[in-house]
């Protein structure tokens, strides 16, 4: 004969087994939802970084920031110094050991405007410290819009961070297509295809630091206590 505590324990089991099934299709369910959102922002950031076009307009600025990471970051740089689309450049991120007549030598064409109008800083070691370095000389320039250089995969990150840092400067980017990125299979090189993966994988970091401040910390520990 079957007591009453049995049968309380059995209704407890299969109550708890339906929980436990519902909540597990649910992780399931939620796994793929997010699968399919980082994919697909994938498909979409990677499809707006292989569409840069080389040598596209840019309307003029008061200043170009370049970051270092390619020379023909830099020598891009000088060419649209050189076409007075700014009136200053500044170069970031430049290794302590780098020179500026090291610069020079490697662009010879654009010496004499190392002379006039390019500064370099070295302290950079980062994107954020990119973005972080140029607010400063900033502080001295004053320019309300400036002409942001870099590589075409490094672009959204690098204009998230930078308007981040100085909000109240317009920014203009002028990427710098990757070679190995103009190509239709791009996807198919193991190395270009984790550089993507990989400068993904920071973008939606840095992305993700918009709602990571301690406002949204107080909020959140507010309507857990409350």
């Amino acid at each position: 004969m079957t007591s009453h505590s049995d049968s309380v324990t059995r209704k407890a089991g299969r109550l708890f087994g339906g929980m436990f099934r519902f909540v597990m299709k649910l992780v399931i369910v939620l796994i793929f939802i997010g699968g399919g959102v980082l994919v697909g922002g994938f498909l979409k950031f990677s499809n707006t970084v292989t569409s840069y076009e080389v040598g596209q307009s840019v309307e003029n600025a008061d200043g170009i920031v370049v970051v270092t990471g390619g020379s023909a970051r830099i020598a891009k740089a000088l060419d649209l110094l050189a076409a007075k689309k700014g009136d200053r450049l500044l170069i970031s991120g430049v290794n302590p050991q780098t020179k500026m007549t090291d610069l020079q030598n490697i662009n010879p064409a654009h010496k004499n405007l190392f002379e006039c109008c390019v500064e370099i800083e070295r302290k950079a070691q980062d994107t954020v410290g990119n973005a972080a370095e140029t607010q400063k000389w900033n502080t001295e320039q004053k320019s309300k819009s400036l002409i942001l250089v870099t590589s075409g995969y490094h672009m959204p990150r690098s204009l998230l961070e930078f308007r981040r840092a100085m909000p109240d400067v317009k920014f203009t980017g002028y990427p710098v297509p990757l070679k190995e990125l103009q190509q239709d299979d791009w996807w198919q090189d193991s190395g270009t295809l984790r550089l993507m993966v990989f400068e993904y994988i920071k973008y939606i970091g840095a992305w993700s630091r918009n709602f990571l401040t301690p406002k949204t910390f107080q909020t959140v520990r507010s309507s857990l206590l409350n």
